[in-house]
């Protein structure tokens, strides 16, 4: 069902799901409060059962429903803005994916050993 990388991981984090390290870069677009047409470039942090967590610049609105691509793997889909946290100069945003492309970016994953 998972890789092997997962089950590999600790056991001590209180996650509702296990974490899966990756690098790939995300494109998001997604339409601003305004109504305009807004797009990021990110990368992506980790990949669970829910969702995955990706680094951006730029700040997405929790709650909001964006467009993603992931080009490595050709993985593209919709997903939703669970919530978004400062880090550093950026922001961190946690993606929930909806079934279909959380499958299909797992199963790529598959055949990246690196997850980049």
């Amino acid at each position: 069902m998972f890789p092997t990388r997962i089950e590999e991981m600790s056991r001590t984090d209180i996650r509702r799901y296990e974490r899966i390290p990756c690098t790939l870069a995300v494109r998001l677009a997604w339409t601003h409060t305004d109504g305009g047409d807004r797009y990021a470039r990110g990368k992506c942090r980790d990949i669970s059962l829910a969702g995955l967590r990706v680094e951006i610049i730029e700040t997405i609105p929790a709650q909001s429903y964006v467009s993603l691509r992931v080009e490595k793997v050709d993985v593209a889909g919709s997903a939703r803005v669970r919530y978004i946290r400062r880090s550093g100069v950026g922001n961190v945003i946690g993606l929930e994916l909806s079934q279909k492309v959380r499958q299909q970016l797992l199963d790529a994953l598959r055949e990246t050993p690196s997850g980049s």
